[in-house]
């Protein structure tokens, strides 16, 4: 079971952290303004790692996103470089070293309370996007202003961004929504356009709580492009939205007040965040031991048989002791060569642990699936996962409610076109694609109280799994898996682990996060197929297998 389940080993998500915060006031006497000054404190010490610290450079400059967006014109790297090369004050010969900008809150004000703690060891200037309305604001602006701060217009700030090493986004907080106005546009698109470093305070400007992108500028979703986000007092799901990943960047996790522990307990997650330590893959200890001991994968093969093929070597890779892809078309072996490691069948083995189906299964097969469904209620005791065209059979609520029902081990796979459906056929809604995107914590909610026992891997570009269990994401996969075959790849692993009796919390959890990190080795590819996927899997098992 991963630990999701009454484990406080995982990192909570929030979608609103308004509680949270007035329950620093409330219980611990800790005020606004003190809260302003350690999230100003935790700015302050991502700016100075950026610009001082050699390693912590290096580590930005790994990313895969940050070398892309840096591939033309000046690079930040050259600045940070530049900026690194002295730690002493050193008086900028063109320009200030970091600009800040800023908007009328409570954003605003800590973006005011950073340049005032690095103002006189570092070059620093503000430019004023918004007047300051909130208390808070005006104060921390004054205070800027008294030590000597410079506000600059915003001409001269546009002057400024081609040399300067780097931007801290101080705008909007987690309370925006809707759209930006068009000169918080126009000055957020110039911003990423820059060869600078960018770091967000809390979240980037343009970005909602539900980690929904609104704004539409130059045919194109428009939010603060972040290197860097750094999060006060605990994890937002803003930063987990699909849209949101482009934006968000390395995101880092600071306490304003008390440590992030206490400021977090006593207060439900709304979902939950994955990471590698959460993975168990399978391990053969045992010595005497033979190909039934680690259970047999068996794969519905229907008018795309390549699919199944994929799913079977995924499950044969991933531990299955045996995979069997069996024909639910006539003649469906004949249009394939069937790889020497898979088994072919016209039927369920007696010894099946675990069936997977729905992958190239076809959508005009509605007898064949309706006999499937009948076999899969009366194969009690197997792991069953389904997956693509499954989700568009009318057939497939009445199986999900027997499964959930009987508490079978239940996996589903969908991509969000298939999630669409399976909800309107499930008369949980008819929800726009775009809606699914904007909504979907709620909306994986909403269907796992309608099948409390059955697990909902609902995949993105973040991925989502919901269960009894709770919400959890996983952020490890990337753009190298837009590719046909990604998901067989994903369903032959999460039935591997079924057939190895695995349960459906732990298998979703290992086979995702499998899945995901593997295809790190392919941040920045366009020629990753499925074999190659299977064979980074394989080589990622016998890495972190223990000696």
């Amino acid at each position: 079971m991963p630990p999701a389940c009454g484990s406080t080993d995982m990192q909570k998500i929030f979608i609103d952290v308004k509680e949270l915060e007035k329950r620093m006031h409330e219980v611990f006497g800790i005020t606004e303004d003190v809260m302003i000054e350690n999230a100003s404190s935790a700015l302050e010490s991502e700016v100075r790692k950026v610009l001082y610290d050699k390693d912590a450079k290096e580590a930005y400059e790994r990313r895969p996103a940050y070398r892309t967006k840096r591939s033309t014109g000046a690079r930040a790297a050259h600045l940070i470089e530049q900026a690194s090369a002295s730690p002493a004050y050193r008086t900028s010969t063109s320009s200030n070293d970091v600009l800040i900008v800023c908007g009328s809150g409570n954003n605003g004000a800590d973006g005011y309370a950073l340049a005032r703690r690095i103002a006189g060891d570092i070059p620093v200037a503000v430019h004023a996007a918004f007047d300051a309305k909130t208390e808070n604001c005006k104060r921390e602006r004054n205070a800027a202003l008294a030590v000597g701060v410079k506000l600059v217009s915003r001409s001269a700030f546009f002057k400024q961004l081609s040399s300067c090493a780097l931007v801290v986004d101080c705008l909007y907080g987690t309370g925006f929504h809707g759209t930006l106005r068009p000169d918080a546009s126009a000055l957020i698109d110039t911003i990423n356009n820059a060869p600078c470093f960018r770091i967000a305070c809390d979240i980037p400007s343009g970005i909602d709580k539900r980690g929904v992108v609104s704004t539409e500028y130059k045919h194109r979703p428009l939010a603060f492009d972040a290197d860097l986000t750094v999060s006060m007092g605990a994890l937002k799901a803003a930063y987990f939205g699909d849209a949101a990943k482009d934006f968000c960047g390395i995101i880092k996790k600071y306490g304003i007040g008390v440590s992030c522990r206490v400021f977090e307990e006593g207060t439900a997650a709304d979902l939950y965040f994955l990471e590698a330590d959460d993975m168990h893959l399978p391990v053969r200890t045992k010595k005497s031991v033979h190909k039934g001991n680690f259970g047999h994968a068996v794969i519905a093969a229907g008018e795309k048989a390549g699919a199944a093929i994929i799913a079977g070597q995924a499950a044969l890779a991933f531990g299955a002791g045996l995979s069997t892809i069996v024909e639910t078309e006539t003649g469906a072996a004949a249009r394939f060569k069937l790889p020497p490691d898979l088994m072919i069948a016209k039927s369920f083995p007696k010894n099946t642990t675990a069936i997977l189906l729905g992958s190239g299964f076809g959508r005009d097969r509605a007898e064949a699936f309706q006999n499937l469904c009948a076999k899969l209620e009366a194969h009690k005791g197997v792991g069953i996962v389904l997956d693509a065209d499954s989700f568009y059979y009318g057939d497939i609520v009445k199986l999900l409610d027997v499964l959930s029902k009987r508490r079978t081990r239940v996996i589903l796979t969908p991509h969000p076109k298939e999630f669409q459906s399976l909800l309107k056929l499930c008369a949980l809604g008819d929800y726009t694609i775009g809606q699914l995107a904007d909504d979907r914590i709620e909306i994986v909610k909403k269907f796992s109280e309608r099948f409390p026992h059955i697990v909902l891997v609902l995949k993105g570009a973040n991925t989502v799994i919901a269960s009894e269990c709770g919400v959890f994401v996983s952020v490890e996969g990337n753009q190298s898996l837009a590719k046909a075959g990604s998901g067989d790849v994903l369903a032959g692993l999460i039935c591997a682990l079924l057939a190895q009796q695995y349960d459906a919390e732990d298998a979703a959890v290992t086979a995702v996060l499998a899945h995901g990190i593997a295809s790190q080795r392919f941040a920045r590819a366009y020629n990753l197929t499925p074999p190659k996927l299977i064979d980074a899997v394989g080589s990622l098992m016998n890495e972190l297998q223990p000696v």
